[in-house]
């Protein structure tokens, strides 16, 4: 009998998602993950998004394995093992998305849903990803905007959210539809929780948008915080992070020789420190709301 996965095993998840396309979900993920692996976490990427955009920012469009997302859905549907590329970067695997994970859709509303492991779609990815959960540090889930079947899949088994949003109208739009997912989604996730906002292509003179980007999250239907970093609008290093994409030491040479330390509400979540003391020196932080 195939058992439900546990909290502990998922408990460095993060959902990158918003409801809405060109919101900075890949750009995020992409980077974040690079920049994580190049610090010594172990980190995977998730791409559950139907474009696939997450391979032409870290390089393996075309490398055995891409394959549109259709090993994803084979492991949805028959519970075999998540297919990993590995080696994207030092430290970090990822798993392809695209075309094929529209099937998912499809097999949600089909009378099989109920037969798969973990009682449904969204079971069965959690279960098949807790499987692999231990080997990493961080998991990055890029989400797809405008399918709620595969937001669900990435809310079902996350631990925590970030939102990145844009200010413009269609920003707010994504917004608002990510709260009830996720109040869905904590019938079966309870600990799902927010880490936080994140202004995308923002303008560092904008000091009233980030007023209204405040007042704005409460329209989320939770307290939301919005981060103090933002990324700023830059034309120029949009069209440079694809091109050195497919060259892993041109794109890992821009990022700074370590991270910040991680928040004290991560300790002893890494593999290495799971079930034991841990002596990593981290700062003292709130946990996310």
């Amino acid at each position: 009998m195939t058992t439900a996965p546990t909290a502990d095993a998922l408990a460095r998840v993060i959902a990158v998602v918003n409801g809405k396309g060109g919101a900075g979900k890949t750009s995020i993920t992409a980077n974040v993950a690079g920049q994580l692996a190049h610090s010594g976490y172990r980190v995977l990427a998730i791409d559950l998004d139907l474009s696939g955009n997450l391979g032409l920012d870290l390089g393996y469009i075309g490398r055995d394995g891409d394959d549109g997302g259709k090993s994803l859905v084979d492991s949805v549907y028959s519970a075999t093992p998540l297919a990993l590329i590995t080696g994207v970067r030092d430290g970090l695997d990822v798993i392809a998305g695209g075309r094929h994970l529209e099937l998912l859709t499809g097999l949600s509303f089909s009378a099989m849903a109920a037969d798969l492991p973990g009682g449904g779609v969204t079971g069965s990815f959690a279960l098949q990803l807790t499987e692999i959960a231990d080997g990493y540090d961080i998991i990055l889930l890029d989400c797809a905007p405008g399918n709620p079947v595969l937001q669900d899949i990435a809310l079902a088994c996350a631990r925590y959210i970030l939102i990145p949003t844009k200010s413009d109208a269609g920003g707010w739009d994504g917004l608002r539809g990510v709260g009830p997912r996720v109040k869905k989604a904590r019938d079966t996730n309870p600990q799902l929780t927010y880490l936080g906002a994140v202004l995308f292509a923002h303008s560092v003179s904008a000091k009233r948008v980030l007023r209204n980007t405040r007042y704005r999250l409460a329209e989320v239907g939770d307290r939301v915080p919005l981060l103090e970093a933002y990324i700023r609008h830059s034309e120029t290093a949009a069209h440079d992070c694809r091109p050195c994409a497919t060259d892993a030491a041109a794109t890992t040479l821009r990022y700074p020789r370590r991270c910040p330390a991680q928040p004290t509400t991560w300790r002893g979540t890494t593999s290495s420190c799971r079930g034991k003391s841990c002596n990593a020196s981290t700062p003292t932080s709130k946990p996310p709301p």
